[in-house]
């Protein structure tokens, strides 16, 4: 016995041991120069992936001013700026400052130098500023520039402080301008302005960062234009701060980047890695360092600690696989002499479940009573078959595949599972499968081990159907719109193949009217019948939902524009037909994409349209106008 724990030990160590003695060996003698290599390459990858974020914010945004100067829902406000079109002008702005986080501002100014409308955002708060709130903005250095641009012509004002009624805003709060002219015809109406927020922008570059670097701007002179420390931006702006210039508080690091574009420089506490961003084209020529930081580790007594610590490291992992092996050389010398039928046996009695064995084919060589029972099935009549004469058919081939490739990997698969009984029923189980191996580990027999969950899941799902439905209409309730619309969006998001579905939003025209003439108990009655007709005069395949009051939703999954509309506009008919179309209803509708306030907003902007228009009718506001916009 003795013996063979001895050669169990020096067969185990050889093979546990080998792999990591090659690595610690390896690892020792590479450390020392990938630890530096490594630095460099990631330093120069983080700042050109930085410049190239800048570049492509800056593109974005030029390229959504173009589009929202030209944008007809503008044109129309300038012709007539009555209060509708002021609305549906903020509610555009409204969800382009949603995408774009870094837009704190977006303003229409006059060509006398007055705001004309205004959109504020900060802290993900959108506010619209009131027409007397607005401001005479003709003395400010930025429009004084942008009544020199050319139609078309986008400018761009470098970072500046934000000023309101004449005061600068405190704290200080770096903005940086873009801003074309608005033209109609040949004659210039205005100037529409993004007021960016710079540090909102910083925190995106460092977002999108590994290893935590600080990103900081610094203008050609050596002042902060952007830093984590806001105390000491804009020094060539703040007399108070002009204290704070990188060519006083570290002038190796600025001859370094002075005397060159871009580079990497450390010192004992920091390492830096910067590079000049050059804006040119239809931008006014602006240029300013943008500067990468991270504290400072590679110092000699750090290097020598690393290479310490790999020693400690394999000496600790070399007792670990001593006494692993120790413990498995003892393990395998005991067991070797336990038989595979004691195995299969203690397997098969262990537990009060129904019982089901079957050999390395898959066909049944045994079941216990309890299976009996719970199946139908007597023992003689499933000998010699496979396990597949009890699948329901409410699983797909996947779900079996992904099943055995883990019974193959692991040795044992647990989950929940439907067959089906002799009978024809269904049969909900807590099912549970192991592999049994032989010597050589290959496996051998497999034990399925389950227990009837049948009547639980029934009443789970009775229980989960009750809190999903409206009590009035029968329709699910809003709860459950909101679980589906997500699921939705995130097939969206997640897997290319997926059909596109659509999102509509119905309303109840003149509702309150009905319940202020006819009373709530009419008004209640008018809603059930509204939401009895979506439901059957819709397709299986649709979700049909009461999200509030008179408000409906409806999920077409897998369907066109175009098929969505047919549809809704057969709904609008069928529930205006009814009671001699006393009762009608108006629609927003659109498609759905990856992102699921911007595809709700645009149903509810579609839902207005058709209320603003006469009612009775069904809107369209697709995903693909609005990326023209925003």
């Amino acid at each position: 016995m003795i013996y063979k724990q001895i050669k169990y030990f020096i067969v185990t160590i050889l093979l546990i041991g080998i792999t990591p003695v090659f690595y610690f060996w390896g690892l020792y003698h590479t450390e020392l120069n990938a630890i530096q290599y490594q630095r460099q390459n990631t330093a120069k990858h983080q700042l050109n992936f930085s410049q190239k974020e800048i570049y492509s914010i800056a593109s974005e945004l030029g390229t959504s001013l173009k589009l929202l100067s030209d944008n007809r829902m503008l044109l129309q406000f300038i012709q007539d700026p009555s209060t509708k079109n002021r609305a549906l002008l903020e509610s555009l702005w409204s969800l382009t400052a949603t995408n774009y986080s870094y837009i704190s501002q977006i303003r229409f100014i006059g060509i006398d130098g007055k705001e004309i409308s205004r959109l504020d955002e900060q802290n993900s708060q959108i506010r619209i500023t009131s027409i007397h709130q607005l401001q005479d903005k003709s003395q400010r250095d930025y429009f004084l520039y942008a009544q020199a641009l050319e139609a078309d012509e986008l400018g761009f004002f470098g970072i500046d402080l934000e000023v309101e009624h004449g005061e600068v805003v405190l704290p200080p709060s770096p903005s940086l301008r873009i801003f074309t002219p608005v033209e109609v015809g040949d004659e210039r109406k205005g100037y529409l302005f993004f007021n960016l927020n710079i540090y909102e922008i910083v925190s995106q570059l460092e977002d999108s960062l590994e290893g935590g670097d600080i990103v900081e701007f610094v203008n050609e002179e050596g002042y902060y234009l952007a830093s984590k420390d806001t105390n000491k931006t804009l020094g060539h702006l703040i007399s108070e701060r002009k204290k704070y210039n990188l060519s006083i508080e570290n002038p190796k690091l600025w001859e370094s980047i002075k005397s060159q574009n871009s580079g990497v420089y450390s010192d004992k506490e920091s390492a830096y890695s910067f590079i000049k961003v050059e804006f040119d084209g239809d931008f006014a020529s602006r240029s300013f360092y943008l500067i990468l930081s991270s504290p400072n580790t590679l110092t000699v007594t750090n290097l020598d600690h690393k290479l310490t610590f790999i020693i400690y490291e394999s000496i600790m992992a070399m007792i670990v696989i001593i006494f692993i092996s120790v413990l498995i050389a003892r393990y395998i010398a005991k067991h070797r002499t336990t038989s595979l039928e004691s195995q299969l046996a203690l397997a098969a009695l262990n537990g009060m479940s129904a019982i089901v064995i079957t050999d390395k084919n898959n066909r049944i060589i045994k079941v216990n009573e309890e299976f009996t029972r719970l199946s139908g099935w007597e023992e003689h009549e499933v000998l010699g078959l496979l396990p597949s004469i009890f699948k329901s058919g409410k699983h797909k081939k996947s779900f079996y595949s992904s099943m055995w490739e883990t019974i193959q990997a692991d040795g044992l698969w647990e989950g929940e599972i439907t067959n089906k009984r002799k009978d024809g029923t269904l049969l909900t189980e807590i099912l549970r499968i192991q592999a049994i191996c032989n010597y050589d580990g290959k496996m051998e027999y497999f034990i399925a081990s389950f227990v009837d969950i049948t009547a639980r899941k029934e009443l789970e799902n009775c229980l989960r159907e009750l809190s999903e439905k409206d009590m009035l209409t029968q329709c699910w309730n809003r709860r459950k719109f909101e679980s589906e619309f997500l699921a939705i969006v995130d097939e969206e998001r997640t897997k290319s193949n997926v059909g596109k579905s659509c999102l509509a939003i119905v309303d109840i025209d003149h509702f309150k009217r009905i319940n202020d003439e006819y009373g709530h108990d009419v008004g209640d009655k008018v809603i059930t019948q509204v939401g009895r007709i979506l439901n059957s005069e819709s397709r299986e395949s649709d979700f049909v939902s009461r999200i509030g009051g008179e408000e409906f939703a409806i999920i077409f999954p897998n369907t066109t524009l175009k098929e969505a509309d047919v549809i809704l506009n057969r709904l609008r008919v069928a529930i205006n037909l009814y009671d001699g179309a006393k009762i009608t209803i108006s629609g927003g509708l659109t498609d759905i994409c990856t992102n699921s306030e911007s595809s709700y907003k645009r149903a509810d902007l579609a839902l207005y349209e058709s209320k603003t228009s006469g009612r009775n009718q069904i809107s369209c506001f697709t995903s693909a106008e609005m990326e023209q916009i925003a």
